[in-house]
C-alpha cells in the first residue's frame, strides 16, 4: 500500500513539472509567436535617397564623357545640367535621377572611373517617409469611401438643393484627392528614383591662358583708345577755344613786349 501511495506520489510530482514545462514551452512560443507576428506586420521602411559629389578632375572631357556613359549604364538620366566656363576653370553641374537600388552603385563607378584628381564632398542623405506615406495612402482611402457615399446620396436626393449641395461637396472632394494622390504619386516618384548632383571641374593652366588674356588686354587697351577719341570729338569745341585763348594771350602778350621796345 505504501509502495502504491509513493508511486502515486512520484507520478504526480513528474506530471506536474511536465506540466510547468509544457506551460514554460508554451510560453516562450506564444512570445516567439507574437514577436515573428510584429516582426511581420511591420511595414518595410519607405526611404528617399538624396546625394551629392563634389571633385576637381584632370581631365575635364574624359570626365564628362565617362559619367555620360555611367549614368546610361545604371538605366538613370540628367533632369538638369549647367555649365561653368570662366578664366580659372571649366566645369560642369549634374542633376541626375537614377534608380534607388542603383544609387550607392553609381556613385562608386563615379567616384572610381572619372579622373578625380581631389574628392571635395561626397554626401548622402536618407529620409523615411513610411508614416507619413502610410497616412496619406489611408487618407486617400477614406476619402474615396466618402465619395462612394456622396454618390450613393447623389441619386437619393429628392430636390434641387440637395443635390446642387451634395454636388458640391463631391468636387471639394474630388479636389482633395486629386491633391493627395498628386502628393502621393511624387512621393512614389521621389522613393523609386534618387537625385544625385555630381559637379566637377578642370583648374585652367596659366600657360594657357596667357595668350588669350594678352589678346583681352590688347582688345581692351584699343576700346580705350577708341573712347578716348569719342570723348576728344565731343569736346572739340572746348579744345578749340582753349587754343584759341592761348594763341590770343601769346599774340597780347608779344605785342606788349615790342611796344616797349619802342
Amino acid at each position: 500500500m505504501k509502495k502504491l501511495i509513493h508511486l502515486f506520489i512520484i507520478s504526480l510530482i513528474l506530471f506536474s513539472c511536465g506540466s510547468k514545462t509544457d506551460t514554460n514551452e508554451t510560453t516562450v512560443d506564444n512570445s516567439t509567436t507574437k514577436n515573428i507576428s510584429n516582426e511581420k506586420s511591420k511595414p518595410n521602411p519607405i526611404l528617399i535617397k538624396d546625394g551629392s559629389i563634389s571633385f576637381e578632375t584632370s581631365d575635364i572631357e574624359k570626365t564628362y564623357s565617362k559619367i555620360k556613359t555611367s549614368i546610361n549604364l545604371y538605366g538613370a538620366y540628367i533632369s538638369e545640367e549647367k555649365t561653368n566656363n570662366n578664366d580659372n576653370n571649366k566645369g560642369y553641374e549634374f542633376i541626375i535621377r537614377v534608380p534607388s537600388q542603383r544609387f550607392d552603385s553609381l556613385i562608386s563607378h563615379i567616384i572610381k572611373n572619372a579622373n578625380i584628381k581631389e574628392l571635395e564632398n561626397k554626401s548622402t542623405q536618407i529620409k523615411d517617409v513610411t508614416e507619413e506615406y502610410i497616412d496619406l495612402e489611408a487618407r486617400i482611402k477614406v476619402k474615396k469611401e466618402y465619395e462612394i457615399q456622396l454618390l450613393e446620396l447623389l441619386k437619393k436626393a429628392k430636390n434641387l438643393a440637395e443635390t446642387i449641395e451634395i454636388q458640391k461637396q463631391l468636387n471639394e472632394l474630388r479636389i482633395e484627392i486629386e491633391a493627395s494622390e498628386g502628393k502621393l504619386k511624387l512621393m512614389n516618384d521621389l522613393v523609386n528614383y534618387s537625385t544625385l548632383t555630381v559637379s566637377f571641374y578642370e583648374e585652367s593652366k596659366y600657360s594657357s591662358r596667357f595668350f588669350s588674356e594678352f589678346w583681352d588686354a590688347i582688345i581692351s587697351g584699343w576700346q580705350v583708345f577708341l573712347q578716348l577719341l569719342n570723348i576728344i570729338t565731343y569736346l572739340w569745341v572746348v579744345i578749340l577755344v582753349f587754343f584759341l585763348g592761348r594763341w590770343g594771350y601769346k599774340y597780347y602778350r608779344k605785342r606788349n613786349i615790342n611796344k616797349k621796345q619802342e
